[in-house]
C-alpha cells in the first residue's frame, strides 16, 4: 500500500476509530469512578439507598427523553454543514439546539422542582422528594451541554465531550460522597443523606456545562470549515433538528420502557411460575442488580463510543456524496464494533462469577434459597449464569448500538425504532414464556439474547434495503467468530489455571474481591493474547482497520513485512 493510500485511509481526517478512543478512555474512568461512587454510598445509606434509587431513576427518564436524541442531530446536521464550508450554519444549528433545549430543559427542572413530593409519593418514596428537587437543575445544564457536545462530535473533536463527562462523574464521587459522610457523621435523616448524595449530580453537570461553554468561547481547534457563506434558516434548521431527534429519543424512550417491563414481567411471572414474592424479588435483584449492570459494562465502554464518533463521519461523506467512502466507513464500523465485542462477550461468559464478586463482593449474595421445584439456589450462582447467558448478546448489542447510528447518519432516524419495538414485543413475549418454564430466571437473560439478536437482523436489513450497503454476515464476522471460540477455550483453561493456583498457595474462597481481581488478571491476559494472535492467524482483521488503530500504520508495515497482515488497496473516490 503506497504513502497516499495510507494517508487517505487512516490519517484523512481524524479516524473514528481514534475518536472513539477519546471516548473509550473517558467512558472507562466514568465507569470505574461510578463503581467507587455507588458501593460506599449504599453501605452508607443502607435501606435509604431505595430513597436515592428513586430520585436517580426519576431524572434518568427526564434525562433521556430531553437529551438522548439531542446530541445525534447536532452531531449529524453539524458534520454535514461542516463538510459543505457552511461553518456559519453548523454554528447555527448549534446555537440553536443549545437555545431550544435549554428551555425544554428549564421546563423539566422546573416541573421536577414543583412536583416533587407528588412524583415521590407515586414511586412509594415519599421520602426521595428533597432528593429530586436537588437532582431537579441538572436537567437543565445537561440539555445546554448535551448540544454543545453533539456540536463539537459534528466536528469530529470528541475531547470536549470526554473531558465534561470527567466533570460529571468527578464532582458526583467528590461532592456527593463527601456530602453524604458528612450529613452522615452529623446524623441526618435517610431523606437528607440521599439528597445530598444525589447533589453531587447537579453540581457535575454544572462544572462540565461551564467547562464546555468556556471551551467553545476560547478554543481555536474546532473552527467549522466557512468558505461557503450561506446558511438555511432558523426555522429549517430547527426543523431538521427535531426530525432527526424525535425519531432517536422515541428508540431510547422504547429501549427505557422494556427495562420498566422487566419490573413488571419478571416478578410477577416467577410467582405465577410457583415461586414465593420473596424469592422472586431476590432473584430479580440478583439479575437486574449484579448480571445486567456488568452486562452493560463492557459494550458500553468499549464499542458504544464507535456508534457516537461514525455518525459525524458518515454524515460529512454522505453529504458530499462520497457513497463509496460512506459504505467503506459502514462496513468497518460494524466489523470493528463486532471484532472488540468477540473478545469481550468470551471473557464475561467464562470469568461473569469473579466479575461479580469483585465489584458486589460474594457474601451478601451467598444465600441459598429455597425454590419451588424443592431445589437451593444460591443468589450468586443464579446472577453469574445469568450473566454468562447474557455474554452472547454483547456482540448482539454492539452491532445494534453502531446500526442504529449508522442507520441515523445514512437520514433513516426511524428505522431503529421500528427494529426495538419488534424487539420488545419478542422480549415480552419470550420472558412471559421462559419465565413460566423450568429454566425460571434465566428466561430473562435468554429472552434478551433473542431481543438482540432480532433487532440486529432487522437493522443489518435496513442498511441493505435502504442505505444501498452491501454487508454479508457470515464474510465479515466469520473468522471473528472462530477467533472468539478458540479465544473462550483458551480463557477458561486460563480462568481453572488461576482459581487451582489460588486454591494451592494461597488457600481460602476464590471468591474473595482480591482472589477475583488476580483471577481476572490472568484470564484477561490469556484473553487478550489468545485472540490478537488467532485474529492475526485466521487473517480476521483487515490492513485499513489495523492502520485505524493508535501507531496502526507501523503495526500493520511491521505485520506485512512478517505476512501476518495482507497489504490491500484503499478505493477511493
Amino acid at each position: 500500500m503506497n504513502e497516499e493510500v495510507k494517508n487517505t485511509s487512516a490519517d484523512k481526517g481524524r479516524s473514528f476509530l481514534r475518536e472513539a478512543v477519546i471516548l473509550t478512555v473517558a467512558n472507562f474512568a466514568v465507569k470505574i469512578i461510578g463503581v467507587v461512587f455507588k458501593i460506599p454510598l449504599t453501605n452508607i445509606l443502607k435501606d435509604g439507598i431505595g430513597i436515592f434509587t428513586a430520585a436517580y431513576s426519576i431524572y434518568a427518564m427526564l434525562f433521556m427523553l430531553s437529551t438522548s436524541g439531542l446530541p445525534v442531530a447536532v452531531s449529524k446536521l453539524v458534520a454535514a454543514s461542516n463538510e459543505k464550508g457552511r461553518g456559519i450554519e453548523a454554528k447555527r444549528i448549534a446555537m440553536l439546539a443549545m437555545i431550544v433545549f435549554g428551555i425544554i430543559g428549564f421546563v423539566f427542572s422546573a416541573l421536577l422542582m414543583v412536583f416533587a413530593p407528588d412524583i415521590a409519593t407515586m414511586t412509594g418514596h415519599a421520602d426521595s422528594a428533597l432528593a429530586m428537587r436537588i437532582i431537579a437543575p441538572s436537567l437543565f445544564f445537561i440539555c445546554v451541554c448535551s448540544a454543545m457536545r453533539g456540536y463539537f462530535q459534528g466536528l469530529r473533536n470528541m475531547y470536549p465531550t470526554a473531558i465534561s463527562q470527567f466533570f460529571e462523574a468527578f464532582f458526583k464521587l467528590t461532592v456527593g460522597l463527601g456530602a453524604v459522610i458528612y450529613a452522615s457523621n452529623m446524623e441526618a435523616s435517610v431523606a437528607v443523606q440521599a439528597a445530598c448524595a444525589i447533589s453531587g449530580v447537579t453540581v457535575g453537570e454544572f462544572f462540565a456545562t461551564v467547562y464546555i461553554l468556556i471551551y467553545r468561547k476560547f478554543s481555536k481547534k474546532s473552527k467549522p470549515n466557512d468558505t461557503v457563506k450561506e446558511s438555511e434558516s432558523d426555522r429549517k434548521l430547527l426543523k431538521l433538528i427535531v426530525l432527526v431527534a424525535l425519531p432517536v429519543t422515541l428508540t431510547a424512550a422504547a429501549l427505557y420502557f422494556s427495562q420498566f417491563l422487566d419490573t413488571l414481567i419478571i416478578v410477577n411471572c416467577l410467582v405465577d411460575s410457583g415461586e414465593s414474592m420473596s424469592v422472586a424479588e431476590k432473584l430479580f435483584s440478583a439479575y437486574t442488580g449484579l448480571s445486567v449492570p456488568i452486562y452493560d459494562l463492557l459494550p458500553a465502554t468499549l464499542v458504544f463510543p464507535i456508534a457516537t464518533s461514525i455518525l459525524p463521519a458518515i454524515s460529512g461523506a454522505l453529504s458530499v456524496k462520497k457513497t463509496k467512502r460512506a459504505n467503506h466507513l459502514t462496513e468497518q464500523a460494524i466489523r470493528v464494533s463486532g471484532i472488540i465485542a468477540v473478545p469481550c462477550g468470551a471473557f464475561l461468559l467464562v470469568t461473569g462469577r469473579h466479575c461479580i464478586a469483585l465489584l458486589y463482593g460474594a457474601n451478601k449474595w451467598s444465600e441459598a434459597m429455597p425454590m419451588a421445584n424443592g431445589n437451593e439456589l444460591v443468589l450468586l450462582d443464579a446472577a453469574s449464569i445469568s450473566l454468562a447467558i447474557l455474554a452472547f448478546a454483547v456482540f448482539f448489542i454492539s452491532i445494534v448500538s453502531t446500526c442504529n447510528s449508522l442507520l441515523n447518519a445514512y437520514g433513516k432516524p426511524h428505522l431503529p425504532f421500528f427494529a426495538v419495538l419488534v424487539g420488545i414485543a419478542v422480549l415480552t413475549a419470550s420472558e412471559i414464556a421462559l419465565l413460566n418454564s423450568p429454566l425460571g430466571i434465566y428466561g430473562a437473560p435468554i429472552s434478551s439474547v433473542i431481543c438482540y439478536l432480532i433487532v440486529m437482523l432487522i437493522d443489518i436489513y435496513f442498511l441493505r434495503k435502504y442505505c444501498g450497503v452491501k454487508l454479508k454476515l457470515t464474510g465479515m464476522f466469520a473468522r471473528p467468530l472462530i477467533c472468539g471460540g478458540i479465544t473462550a477455550v483458551v480463557t477458561y483453561l486460563a480462568y481453572i489455571g488461576a482459581k487451582t493456583f489460588w486454591a494451592l498457595c494461597v488457600g481460602g474462597s476464590t471468591d474473595t474481591r482480591i482472589a477475583s481481581l488476580v483471577i481476572l488478571l490472568i484470564s484477561g491476559v490469556a484473553m487478550v493474547i489468545t485472540y490478537a494472535v488467532t485474529v492475526l492467524l485466521f487473517k480476521a482483521i483487515k490492513e485499513d482497520e489495523v492502520r485505524l488503530l493508535p501507531m496502526g500504520n507501523k503495526i500493520a508495515d511491521i505485520l506485512i513485512k512478517r505476512n501476518l497482515l495482507k497489504s490491500e488497496t484503499v478505493i477511493e473516490e
